[in-house]
C-alpha cells in the first residue's frame, strides 16, 4: 500500500498503480486523488446543469431527434467545457495540481479531446432517422457508422498519450511515438474501460430514471442526475487515461528524453 503522504508533501500516485489490472489501478488513483479533483467534479455538474438550463431556456432541442445548427453549437459549447475539466482532471492525478495558467499545451488537449467528442456524436447522428427507412439508405449509413466507429476508436486510443502529454508538458512526444507506445495495449485499454464505464452509466441511467419520475428526463432532478453521471464517467475516464500514461510513459517530465 501507499504510504500517506507529509503534510505539505507535493501529492504523487500511488507507487503501485503499475500492478495488476488497468480498472483496477485506476480505482486506487482515485481513492488516492487529490483533494481539488472533487472540486473540478462540483464545478463541472454546476457547469453543466448550467448550460443545459441555458439552452433550454433558449428553446435549442436537446431531445436528439434533430440536429439544427443551434443543437451542434450547445454540443460544441460542451464539448469544450467538459475537455477543459477532463484535462484538469488528468494534471491533477498526473502531478497534484491543477494546469498553471492558459497554457499551450492545454489548448491542444481540450480541441483535440472536444474534436474526439465531436467525431463521437457526429456518427451517432448518421443512426437517426434510420428506423423504418429502405435498405437502400441503410446499409450506406451502417457502413459509415460501423468503419468510422471501429476506425476512429483504433486510431484514437493508439494516439492517447500524445494529448496526455501536451498537456503535461512533456514537448518530445510525437504521433508516431505515442502510437508506438500503445502498441498491444487496444484491447485492454478498450476492456477497461467497459468495466469502469459500463456498471457507472447503468446506474446513472436507473438514477436518472427514478429521479425523473412522471416528468421523465427533462426534470430538474433528472438533469441533475445526469450531470452527476457524467461528472463520475469522466473522473473514471482521466484515472484510466492517467493510469496508462504512467505505465506506458511515466510521471510527467520531459519527454525529449522519454519519447526518444
Amino acid at each position: 500500500m501507499t504510504e500517506p503522504a507529509h503534510s505539505g508533501a507535493r501529492w504523487r500516485p500511488p507507487a503501485d498503480l503499475g500492478e495488476g489490472s488497468l480498472a483496477g489501478a485506476a480505482i486506487r488513483l482515485l481513492r488516492a486523488a487529490p483533494r481539488g479533483m472533487w472540486m473540478v467534479l462540483a464545478v463541472m455538474v454546476v457547469v453543466g446543469l448550467g448550460l443545459d438550463l441555458g439552452a433550454r431556456q433558449l428553446g435549442v432541442p436537446l431531445d436528439g431527434r434533430t440536429m439544427p445548427p443551434e443543437t451542434w453549437a450547445y454540443m460544441g459549447v460542451v464539448a469544450l467545457v467538459n475537455s477543459v475539466m477532463v484535462g484538469v482532471l488528468l494534471h491533477l492525478l498526473l502531478t497534484g495540481h491543477a494546469p498553471r495558467g492558459l497554457q499551450a499545451g492545454l489548448v491542444a488537449f481540450v480541441i483535440w479531446t472536444a474534436g474526439t467528442s465531436l467525431y463521437a456524436n457526429g456518427l451517432m447522428t448518421l443512426t437517426q432517422g434510420a428506423q423504418g427507412a429502405p435498405p437502400a439508405e441503410l446499409l450506406p449509413r451502417f457502413l459509415v457508422v460501423a468503419v468510422g466507429g471501429i476506425g476512429g476508436i483504433i486510431v484514437f486510443t493508439r494516439l492517447l498519450l500524445l494529448p496526455i502529454a501536451w498537456l503535461v508538458g512533456d514537448p518530445g512526444a510525437t504521433p508516431a511515438a505515442a502510437w508506438g507506445r500503445m502498441q498491444g495495449q487496444l484491447v485492454g485499454y478498450i476492456l477497461a474501460s467497459m468495466v469502469l464505464s459500463l456498471p457507472a452509466l447503468l446506474i446513472g441511467i436507473l438514477l436518472v430514471g427514478i429521479a425523473g419520475g412522471a416528468e421523465g428526463a427533462a426534470s430538474p432532478a433528472a438533469r441533475l442526475a445526469a450531470q452527476l453521471m457524467a461528472a463520475g464517467l469522466a473522473a473514471l475516464g482521466a484515472a484510466l487515461n492517467a493510469v496508462i500514461y504512467l505505465r506506458r510513459v511515466g510521471a510527467p517530465q520531459r519527454l525529449d528524453e522519454v519519447f526518444d
